[in-house]
């Protein structure tokens, strides 16, 4: 696999390297510190110690690290510091609501995937991190012959859901049983073409910091 991006400085490479398994790691713990929730349902620690797990390229996951310089500004080798993250895996598996055979959105279940874990360090906000992610996982997903991308957020989380909207997600129907209070679930065809890059205003790609709050 072989992704590569650039969005005002953004760079979003595949994590392929066990340093960049550690990257992943570290920056999805401070999401978790920045979102502030309770997600032991999610055996969010079991995850995290046994990444990839889902997220592998063998389960039909992937996971994106974005970069940008260490001054938040050009992209000079060598002064690239880990800024945000985004994962991929089979909706298949995950979800308790929907079984094998049925659709979603249309879609059998077999051919659905689920972005999770979509962070960007407050500090580098309004770089444009958030929609580069998302574009990335959006090409990755198309490329493994995925037909929908499905998403959970929280309502509060106003930015993000601008984004997703801004991306061409769309309200769906609820496919899990998040026990959170104010969860929203969207979905995309990946047949739709992704929202130019202008059109992303920096205050929303700066909100877009967390996305995938429960399962």
């Amino acid at each position: 696999m072989a992704v590569s991006g650039s969005d005002r400085g953004v760079s979003v490479l595949p994590v392929t390297t066990p340093q960049q398994l550690a990257q992943f790691r570290e920056v999805t713990r401070k999401y978790l510190e920045w979102l502030g929730e309770d997600l032991s349902f999610q055996q969010i620690e079991s995850e995290l110690f046994s990444l990839p797990g889902s997220y592998a390229n063998e389960a039909g996951g992937c996971m994106l690290l974005a970069s940008a310089a260490a001054d938040g500004g050009g992209s000079g080798q060598g002064s690239e510091a880990v800024i945000g993250a985004v994962a991929l895996r089979r909706l298949a598996g995950h979800t308790s609501t929907v079984q094998p055979g049925q659709l979603v959105g249309g879609v059998p279940l077999e051919r659905v995937c689920e972005m999770k874990r979509l962070f960007v360090l407050a500090e580098h906000h309004g770089l444009g991190a958030g929609a580069a992610l998302v574009r990335a996982l959006l090409a990755e997903a198309a490329a493994r012959g995925y037909s929908l991308m499905v998403l959970d957020t929280l309502e509060r989380l106003e930015g993000a859901n601008r984004l997703y909207c801004r991306l061409g997600f769309e309200p769906c129907e609820r496919y899990n049983d998040c026990p959170l209070p104010g969860v929203l679930y969207f979905a995309r065809r990946l047949d739709a073409a992704p929202a130019p890059s202008g059109s992303i205003s920096g205050s929303e790609d700066a909100e877009a910091a967390a996305a995938a709050a429960d399962r």
